[in-house]
């Protein structure tokens, strides 16, 4: 089953719950003021902020109309991936005209970024509500779960050390003047008797590294890693 539920809101918005690909999944939103770079973030229902301000249960109606296209997004996936699933946590900018300016994610370990593509391209075209007072800010938590797809086997990330350096020259041809730490979350299967990555997916804290998420991906499956057996294993590491 697959499900998302709401909770309470204030500028920016914090989801919770979704299950694998059947049902309508579980969201837990919260909104809060838009800030300036640097500003802090406070949960609660009430929506005063720098830039505008929207309406918690409008925004909270936002999200629950795009649930069903965002566990399509998990779906598709899933033909990839079978035991794709994981958290997320969205930060979405929206336009004084109600429509996103720029979306990306802060935290995610689904580990696809063709997945977290669609997820941002749904969230990209729906519909949000206008802003009062100017532009406001977004963020947004899911739980993506993969039903009864067997689980891959949890690696640390000091499985991936020694591949990761050898990538390092790669990797810093993408993050080279980035700001914030970027996340990364891989699936690796067999191959032969190594391991290749299959599915990476990256979270970054701005908008600037979010636009090299497809450059870090590429370099992280030029990784030569060990064996994970005979089924998939799962890690997520921090570059």
């Amino acid at each position: 089953m697959k499900r998302l539920a709401l909770a309470s809101f204030a500028v920016l918005v914090a989801c919770g719950g979704s299950k694998p690909p059947a049902e309508a999944p579980i969201e837990d939103h919260e909104t809060k003021p838009a800030h300036h770079a640097g500003g802090g973030h406070k949960r609660g229902p009430s929506v005063s902020q720098e830039l505008g301000e929207i309406d918690p249960q409008e925004a909270n109606r936002a999200f629950q109309r795009i649930q069903g296209k965002l566990m399509a997004c998990q779906k598709d996936g899933m033909r990839k991936v079978e035991p794709l699933a994981g958290d997320i946590k969205v930060f979405v900018r929206i336009g004084a005209d109600g429509h996103a300016r720029y979306a990306y994610f802060e935290e995610s370990t689904l580990g696809d970024v063709e997945t977290e593509k669609c997820m941002l391209d749904v969230i990209g075209r729906a519909s949000w509500p206008q802003p009062r007072g100017g532009e406001a800010e977004t963020r947004t938590s899911f739980s993506f779960e993969s039903g009864d797809a067997r689980e891959p086997s949890p690696w640390g990330p000091e499985k991936v050390q020694s591949a990761l350096s050898k990538v390092d020259a790669d990797l810093k041809k993408c993050t080279s003047g980035l700001t914030g730490s970027v996340k990364v979350t891989a699936y690796v299967e067999p191959d032969g008797k190594e391991g290749k990555v299959l599915a990476v997916g990256v979270a970054t804290q701005n908008k600037e590294a979010a636009a090299k998420v497809e450059c870090i991906a590429d370099a992280v499956k030029g990784m030569k890693l060990p064996s994970p057996g005979s089924y998939l294993a799962k890690v997520t590491f921090q570059l």
